[in-house]
């Protein structure tokens, strides 16, 4: 069986939304419920679990009921971090998931993730234990010292921008995120858990239109992706 944890917090300070930024209406439709939809729709996803702000919750809620999502197994309640958000729906998992069986950890404001994307970071998660959807860089990245001065170029061919879906084998999920916790460390993505338990992890490469929704200008981008899917239909 194969879940999808969404992740739901956020309060979208970067493009004055005043409330949650998955909440914001591109083409009528709110960032978490295209999001929900693509999990919804694809073939290999058995489950979802939502993981937001309590205050959210209900208005989530409204979403499901309105659009009639019936992979939506349960809206648990956030963290104050990220991690903790992932962590209290892996543990809500619990209650059902096989430790063989597959989670994919999302950002719900990455609503263009393809199903192509997640099938191919379900089969490599398989066989390396995790996944990670991810871009490759295509900027020259340079490494500073605290005074802002260049100590080195970095080799770009080495370097790729971690996306979402971060998937992982639930049982290696569970030892990943209980050492973290353990040991009281926070890592800046989920797969970086798995690489403290020296676990393998896979990348796997998708559009670069699969972008995390934080500013205004990411809103006209969603909205010039909607207008050419659109097109192609």
């Amino acid at each position: 069986m194969n879940y999808a944890v969404i992740c739901a917090g956020g309060k979208g300070t970067r493009i004055n939304a005043g409330k949650n930024k998955v909440f914001v209406k591109i083409k009528g439709k709110e960032i978490i419920s295209r999001t929900i939809q693509v999990f919804e729709n694809a073939e290999n996803i058995n489950g979802i679990i939502i993981s937001a702000a309590k205050e959210d919750e209900k208005e989530i809620k409204k979403i499901i009921e309105r659009e009639g999502f019936k992979k939506v197994k349960a809206v648990v309640e956030g963290g104050k971090q990220r991690q903790d958000s992932v962590w209290n729906g892996i543990k809500k998992l619990k209650e059902t998931a096989k430790k063989e069986d597959i989670v994919l950890i999302h950002n719900a404001a990455n609503p263009f993730l393809e199903e192509k994307t997640i099938n191919e970071c379900i089969k490599e998660a398989e066989k390396f234990g995790a996944s990670v959807a991810a871009q490759k860089v295509k900027d020259t990245i340079k490494r500073v010292n605290e005074d802002l001065l260049v100590k080195e170029t970095l080799n770009r061919k080495e370097l790729w921008q971690m996306q979402t879906p971060q998937t992982i084998i639930f049982h290696i999920a569970l030892k990943a995120f209980e050492k973290a916790y353990k040991e009281n460390f926070y890592g800046t993505d989920d797969v970086q858990l798995v690489e403290r338990i020296h676990g393998k992890i896979k990348i796997v490469e998708c559009p670069y239109e699969n972008i995390k929704i934080t500013t205004q200008e990411d809103i006209d981008l969603a909205k010039k992706i909607i207008e050419e899917k659109e097109g192609k239909k």
